[in-house]
């Protein structure tokens, strides 16, 4: 698991492991983390992933907070 920019807080430097049960979503990782209503982008092994995606083990997580640009 890896959080990028303002989320980065959430976990030491940045990085960690947070364990969910077997079949759990995206989703289940931001409630875990204290952020389910938090907007970010979910990247789920380098692909940009919906929060209800179901994850398996092994999975690599980067939660990267909305980009905004003109």
């Amino acid at each position: 698991m890896t959080l990028r920019g303002s989320l980065a807080g959430r976990l030491p430097q940045g990085r960690g492991t947070v364990e969910v049960p077997p079949g759990a979503a995206v989703e289940s990782i931001l409630a875990a983390l204290g952020i389910a209503g938090v907007h970010c982008v979910h990247v789920v092994n380098g692909t940009a992933v919906l929060r209800g995606t179901t994850l398996q083990e092994g999975d690599r997580v980067e939660l990267f907070p909305p980009a905004s640009g003109g």
